[in-house]
């Protein structure tokens, strides 16, 4: 949803706000929870627009309106092909008898704003279960830090250093 709408407010453009999942159509009016009837806005414009009809609600904004209408139809093929790959890696390594956990990147961050802790991958890594536990990133403890060199336009990389991520030792 974020991609799809630009990561700001569909009906007043506003970014960097907390944005919500809207219905374009009302529930109450008889709109479905269909990724084309939803949309992020903020909570002014959420809470301004209730159920009513959009093109009561945009009448002012006839350009928004038919920007809004083209995207909600906007196809979602790349999301959806990550969330299947998601899915049946996670349920393959099930298979094995791991104790596994995923969920969607909306927890992962709900998580690790609950805990405090900056935005980082590693960081997410460990902020992903629904089944959250209190743990604790220790100050001293940094990720595994390979950097590669490319060669040209080739795919091959050569590690230049890695620095490990216990007692802070390095090696080169």
């Amino acid at each position: 949803m974020l991609e799809k709408w630009g990561r700001q407010c569909a009906y007043c453009g506003a970014k960097n706000v907390p944005l919500e999942v809207e219905h374009i159509q009302a529930r109450s009016k008889g709109g479905s929870s269909r990724v084309s009837n939803l949309t992020l806005a903020c909570t002014e414009c959420n809470q301004d627009k209730g159920n009513k009809d959009i093109k009561e609600f945009l009448k002012r904004k006839p350009k928004r309106l038919k920007k809004i209408k083209a995207q909600a139809k906007a196809p979602l093929k790349d999301a959806a092909a990550v969330n299947a790959t998601r899915y049946a890696t996670g349920n393959a390594l099930k298979g094995f008898g791991l104790p596994i956990t995923f969920s969607s990147g909306g927890r992962t961050k709900f998580n690790r704003l609950k805990l405090g802790y900056k935005k980082d991958h590693w960081i997410d890594a460990a902020c992903v279960s629904w089944r959250l536990c209190s743990f604790v990133i220790p100050q001293a403890i940094t990720p595994l830090i390979l950097t590669a060199k490319g060669r040209g336009s080739r795919q091959k990389c050569s590690l230049l250093s890695i620095r490990l991520s216990e007692n802070g030792a390095q090696k080169a």
